[in-house]
């Protein structure tokens, strides 16, 4: 490492909405916090653009709604940001027909003649007790989200119901859902939440769909979904005035090329390249450059070689939230480098029964986000 590398607490790869929670938090913590974004904007998928010029509109260019975003993370960091409450969940279009199924949140008498109106009336009491139960689920579940991680035993308990729990944590998603309801416009409307960005099947043994399902339908502990007024950009604007405001660097425009062993970064900014060292390397990264930013060293990263600490937050040992529960036929976590080339953006919930290969990290500070495991243990303030 070259004699004058810069030296920091925390280096963070990448600069979307968990990668600016993860700055603040950490940088209120005392940690100095020094954030690298490829771009030349922060805020990645969360960001707000004016669709219509001259209007001075706002809206929502990729992701558009917020659900996994715990109020405890937005009173802790001070973000000035306003949500408004969807009415309707979703209107789905009979086809060949003119008419179909509308959910409306607030009318549960408008929802039910929306289901007669497209023959499906005797679906409409399975419906609605089928999203009874996965209410009780997100009320047993998401206060772990900003909590250490339980096992899974405590999660079973806490929900005191083991037929939800089984059907929704054990069992693939299409059989409670071919139980619930017969018609297959209303079974795709209740699949949709499990097959987002996972193109898994119903009944698919690895149970994907179910930890998709799951992401969907805890947040708040009622699986409400929210509009930020002025689009996504408000969320992400209010994580980096709060990274900046406890005093995090945030640096756009710099294209991160490397991550060795022991915690030095290598990063190209305005034709430069500059190397910083991290006693910690947390990766925000898209995966397709974490790949391309995974530079050969003349000693490879091996797990925890370094003095630099674990980010990942799938280990026993750490105190970070918990995601939902990794269905049980899912592949354990395996801790591994905390390179950006083992990080993903898309976390999968991990199982609470996963060995630990991480030192263990003191629980005064929790902090909401986390990166850097194999298959990726990011948390998020999930948007969709």
């Amino acid at each position: 490492m070259p004699a004058g590398t810069e030296r920091r607490d925390v280096v963070v790869v990448g600069g979307g909405h968990n990668a600016l929670t993860a700055a603040a938090y950490l940088a209120q913590a005392g940690s100095s916090v020094l954030l690298l974004e490829r771009d030349d904007h922060l805020g990645g998928a969360t960001v707000s653009a004016e669709a219509f010029p001259g209007t001075g509109a706002r809206l929502s260019r990729y992701s558009y709604l917020v659900s996994l975003l715990p109020q405890r993370i937005i009173d802790d960091l001070g973000l000035s940001i306003t949500l408004r409450r969807r009415r309707f969940a979703s209107y789905t279009p009979r086809p060949g027909s003119d008419v179909g199924l509308l959910v409306d949140n607030h009318d549960a008498g408008a929802t039910r003649r929306s289901f007669e109106a497209i023959g499906a009336g005797g679906d409409h009491a399975g419906f609605t007790d089928l999203y009874d139960r996965t209410t009780r689920l997100a009320q047993a579940v998401w206060p772990s989200v900003t909590a250490p991680l339980p096992r899974r035993s405590e999660l079973r308990r806490a929900l005191g119901d083991d037929a939800t729990w089984d059907a929704f944590v054990e069992r693939p998603l299409g059989e409670v859902i071919e139980r619930s309801v017969r018609d297959d416009l209303v079974r795709g409307v209740v699949l949709t939440d499990g097959l987002i960005s996972t193109f898994a099947r119903a009944h698919q043994a690895d149970l994907q769909q179910n930890v998709c399902f799951l992401y969907h339908v805890i947040g708040g502990g009622t699986g409400a979904w929210d509009v930020p007024v002025g689009g996504m950009g408000q969320v992400s604007g209010a994580l980096e005035q709060a990274a900046r405001a406890a005093g995090a660097t945030l640096v756009t425009g710099a294209e991160v090329t490397g991550v060795d062993g022991d915690g030095v970064v290598t990063y190209v900014e305005g034709g430069e390249q500059r190397q910083v060292r991290g006693r910690t390397c947390c990766g925000a990264a898209l995966p397709v450059t974490s790949r391309g930013c995974a530079a050969p060293s003349r000693r490879p990263p091996r797990a925890h070689r370094s003095r630099s600490t674990c980010c990942c937050r799938a280990c026993r040992g750490c105190a970070r939230p918990a995601s939902p529960p990794r269905p049980r036929s899912a592949a354990p976590s395996t801790c591994t480098s905390r390179t950006p080339s083992s990080s993903r953006r898309t976390p999968a919930p991990r199982r609470a029964s996963s060995p630990s290969r991480c030192p263990p990290r003191s629980t005064a500070t929790p902090s909401p986000t986390r990166a850097s495991c194999r298959r990726g243990c990011a948390s998020r303030a999930r948007t969709r």
